[in-house]
């Protein structure tokens, strides 16, 4: 295309443009400012979002969760009298099986048990034989002691009067005869002297043979000599018998003297002892023998126990149910074959899965609004639309671990509920058949949190007005407005 034609071209499209602008572009009594000329005001944007003020029926209600309890259970546990150690399972009826009383449910193993049972009965023996010697001694002892006594103070005076004799009667008469054998011995020695002197001088006197005159003097002089070693053997025996034997024999007489006053002193001392100690002995074997046959009695008991029985109809829950939690014994594995059970724990728990009840726990703000009585509804989570109807049965008054218990009673029967399920409990706090409600979300409160107040709009652009108002009931999202609102009024939904 030439320059000029470029040209031509562009000249067209421009005048096509001017056509085609409005007519009241440029003219000076457009609709705008016809409005401006009337006195009407521009346009302040759009409207902020609003809600209304209904009226109707409002029902309050809590949600709690919930855990299906029995009503009834017996809980099992085993109370020994005389076994402390640990008890091992031997074998358990299924966690959750149905037993009737008097069924056998658990069964511990019991061999140790029975070793302690016939050990207490050898004790028991032994105790019954202590008692027969201790019966059997005890009389004997007790006609023994006197005539023990009576011997031990003779053996005193025996011996006082053994001393009494050897230092008045004995040691004198003993000094005198060893002073008189000597005497006798020197009398001898002189006599058989004088003999022998007078025959030596008859024999010069006299005719006799030679032979007949030496055999005569041999004979004396013999005497003699015999009798100087008599006289010797005199003075000996004197001097043992005066310094010796006599001393001997009367510090031995004094020595048992002395002890015979010792042993008479301890035998009343140590007599009347036996006698109370035998007496006691007997006591403490009566005391033990009752100990012996008590023990024995505990353990048997024991040993029967040791076969556990259901003491209901139920279901048998391994466990012991505490605010809604099972406490499982001997591990996860509960009851299994070779768990260990501690004495006077509870084992098992058997239930009657008829009779069932529903425990919720609330915290202190729905505390506040729930009481006995009030209309509930239970929502297994199983079966969410299976839903039972019940009341309020109990409201804790005091929290545990920061929550209150409520227990909700259900109406009729509770089919396919078990203790231990779970659920969701909506109970109906109150409830009023004609009410003005807003959304929570549109009722506002000062920082103080005294006073309550909604946002009202304002026509013409005006400034929003803030209105105070009284609440009442809080159903979800929905708060009653008892006074400042009425059914149909508007108020904003946010701070302007």
């Amino acid at each position: 295309m030439s320059h000029r034609s470029r040209w031509l071209t562009l000249a067209v499209v421009a005048a096509a443009v001017l056509v085609a602008r409005p007519l009241w572009a440029d003219d000076p009594d457009t609709p705008k400012d016809k409005d401006a000329k009337a006195g009407k005001k521009a346009d302040a944007g759009p409207k902020p979002p609003t809600a209304k003020a209904e009226a109707g029926p409002l029902t309050a209600a809590v949600t709690l969760k919930g855990v299906v309890e029995a009503e009834s259970a017996a809980e099992v546990q085993v109370r020994p009298k005389a076994w402390m150690g640990p008890l091992l399972v031997k074998k358990a009826v299924p966690h959750g099986a149905a037993v009737k009383a008097g069924d056998v449910v658990v069964e511990f193993d019991a061999e140790k048990l029975e070793q302690a049972v016939k050990d207490a009965r050898q004790e028991r023996e032994l105790a019954d034989l202590s008692i027969k010697m201790a019966e059997l001694e005890l009389p004997i002892l007790q006609k023994q002691s006197p005539l023990d006594l009576a011997a031990a103070e003779r053996e005193a005076k025996n011996a006082a009067d053994d001393l009494d004799k050897f230092l008045k009667v004995d040691k004198p008469l003993s000094v005198e005869a060893a002073g008189f054998a000597l005497k006798s011995s020197e009398f001898y020695l002189e006599s058989a002297k004088d003999e022998l002197k007078q025959l030596e001088k008859m024999y010069k006197d006299k005719d006799l043979t030679e032979e007949t005159e030496t055999m005569i003097l041999k004979r004396y002089k013999q005497s003699v000599e015999q009798a100087e070693f008599s006289l010797k053997q005199s003075r000996n025996r004197t001097k043992q018998t005066l310094e010796v034997d006599l001393p001997r024999r009367e510090q031995a007489t004094k020595d048992a003297a002395t002890k015979a006053d010792i042993s008479l002193a301890k035998a009343k001392e140590s007599i009347p002892l036996a006698l109370r100690q035998k007496a006691l002995g007997l006591e403490k074997a009566k005391y033990e023998q009752a100990k012996a046959r008590e023990r024995l009695a505990d353990l048997e008991k024991d040993l029967a126990a040791m076969t556990v029985k259901a003491p209901a109809d139920g279901m048998a829950y391994h466990g012991k149910y505490a605010r809604g939690q099972w406490s499982t014994p001997g591990g996860p594995a509960g009851l299994a074959a070779g768990a260990m059970v501690q004495p006077n724990d509870v084992f098992l728990t058997v239930v009657d899965p008829g009779k069932v009840a529903v425990r919720a726990d609330a915290d202190e703000k729905e505390r506040a609004r729930l009481k006995a009585g009030q209309a509930a509804r239970y929502s297994p989570t199983a079966d969410p639309d299976g839903k039972l109807a019940g009341e309020v049965a109990a409201v804790g008054a005091a929290p545990l671990g920061g929550r209150f218990e409520v227990r909700v009673k259900l109406d009729g029967k509770a089919d396919g509920l078990v203790p231990g399920t779970t659920g969701s409990v909506r109970v109906v706090t109150a409830k009023k058949e004609s009410a003005v409600t807003v959304p929570a979300a549109v009722v506002f409160s000062d920082d103080d949190g005294d006073g309550k107040y909604v946002y009202l709009p304002a026509a013409d652009g005006a400034k929003p007005k803030k209105k105070p108002v009284t609440v009442g009931l809080t159903a979800g999202d929905k708060v009653e407005i008892t006074d400042g609102l009425a059914a149909g009024d508007e108020v904003l939904t946010a701070k302007p």
